[in-house]
């Protein structure tokens, strides 16, 4: 293992043996072979390999049933693998699930003091951090108690405490902390920080996308329990919300048992799905021809980005300047209930602000074959200067305010990019001003 790495996963396969009844069991152990199988095999994982250096913090994105807990419990050394190898270097501080490694008939204190001597603290050293667990867990009197009398957030607000005051070199979180409220979710994250400054490596699993741009300079996407795609966070997370919104799709459609207005109603799925992955923008947002596609598209965007006030496209823009995003679409098909919308990001891919045709309307709007949408938002840059940003765009088909029936025809996470420029007679130490008036 390479001394400049904390974790090294190679060829990892992990298979599971289904039994469809009780019996079946016993007669592969007396009877089973090579050749006769009394169980059906399931792959968790397949074939997974990747490296994760020292101090790098990884975010591992993927559905339910993808893979994740088995890979973890893995690299934890609590699960064993059916092939390939995962090897650590240093001391590892896990939250794989609520209440793992507490036993629940021991109060709060007697499990502080078995879990850190599992992960390898002498009772001396559990003894001298007694005070700093009991301090950030919070949670008073119910330290002396059975833990099986606990919520699931004081199960949680424990349980973090020990890991994160162990010391570990590699701390692994796998969706624990959504159970807890704001305030300690809001702490746990300020903690987990403050370790990653350290140096600490951390791997963490979560259905948050903002919390893993926030938190994460890589991540690892687990896909139907092989590796479907690892590196920048912007990039990687882009791509799993392009494929989201393609599930979502899905589950709107079979819900009402509809096609997207307006379409053929026999379209099939993967039409669906092949609209969400139109393609974006050139560059130069130049405009495309108004004859329909070869490839069936339903619309092409040909402009979208920011304007200046001559109407011409521009990429950056001053600090308290009135801002306008442009975006033309050209529908190539009869839609209705169309609203286009955008977030504006920073660079970490955290959400700052955004607007949509039906956000504002409460309503969206019909557009024909041939018709060339054209969308502006206005509005005054109140954003930090001295940065870049990114715009995400999204055109949907929704009638209803619950968004219920909310169908993502487009999407693209880095539609465009622009800087805003510093002032140096207003400086901004926040990522956004509002207009505050000031009394005392």
């Amino acid at each position: 293992m390479s001394s400049e790495n904390a974790i090294e996963v190679e060829s990892l396969s992990k298979c599971y043996q289904i039994y469809d009844k009780p019996r079946d069991r016993l007669m592969q152990m007396l009877l089973g072979n090579d050749e006769r199988r009394f169980y059906r095999e399931f792959w968790a994982l397949r074939d997974v390999s990747f490296k994760i250096p020292k101090g790098q913090v990884y975010g591992i994105l993927g559905k339910n049933g993808a893979g994740k807990s088995t890979l973890l419990q893995i690299i934890c050394g609590t699960l064993a693998a059916t092939s390939g190898e995962a090897r650590v270097a240093g001391r590892v501080s896990a939250l794989l699930e609520l209440g793992s490694g507490f036993n629940p008939e021991f109060t709060g204190i007697e499990n502080i003091y078995m879990n850190a001597q599992l992960l390898g603290l002498t009772r001396k050293e559990v003894d001298g951090k007694l005070d700093k667990i009991l301090s950030f867990a919070d949670i008073g009197d119910h330290v002396s108690q059975p833990v099986k009398t606990y919520s699931s957030g004081m199960f949680a607000r424990l349980a973090f405490s020990v890991a994160i005051h162990v010391d570990p070199d590699i701390l692994i979180v796998d969706e624990t902390l959504s159970v807890g409220d704001a305030w300690f979710q809001h702490k746990s994250m300020a903690r987990m920080r403050k370790l990653m400054e350290s140096g600490c490596t951390v791997l963490f699993v979560s259905h948050s996308i903002d919390a893993v741009r926030a938190l994460c300079d890589y991540a690892i996407w687990i896909d139907g329990g092989t590796l479907k795609m690892q590196g920048n966070v912007t990039e990687v997370t882009n791509a799993y919300m392009n494929d989201v919104f393609v599930e979502h799709n899905k589950i709107i459609l079979e819900a009402n048992d509809v096609t997207v207005n307006g379409l053929p109603d026999q379209a099939p799925a993967a039409e669906i799905e092949g609209m969400a992955l139109t393609s974006p923008v050139d560059a130069d947002g130049a405009t495309s021809s108004k004859e329909e596609p070869a490839d069936g598209a339903v619309l092409r965007i040909e402009q979208v980005g920011l304007v200046g006030a001559d109407g011409r496209p521009c990429r950056k823009i001053e600090q308290g300047e009135d801002l306008t995003l442009a975006v033309d679409v050209r529908f190539y098909k009869d839609l209705k209930n169309i609203s286009v919308g955008f977030l504006i990001k920073d660079q970490f891919g955290q959400d700052l602000t955004g607007e949509s045709i039906f956000n504002s309307q409460r309503k969206g709007t019909d557009v024909v074959a041939g018709q060339l949408l054209r969308v502006r938002f206005t509005s005054c840059n109140q954003l930090r200067g001295g940065q870049s940003y990114s715009i995400a765009l999204r055109i949907n088909q929704v009638s209803r305010w619950d968004r219920s029936d909310n169908v993502t025809i487009y999407a693209d996470e880095l539609a465009a990019v622009f800087d805003v420029m510093a002032d140096v007679d207003q400086p901004m130490w926040f990522k956004f001003k509002m207009p505050f008036k000031v009394s005392y």
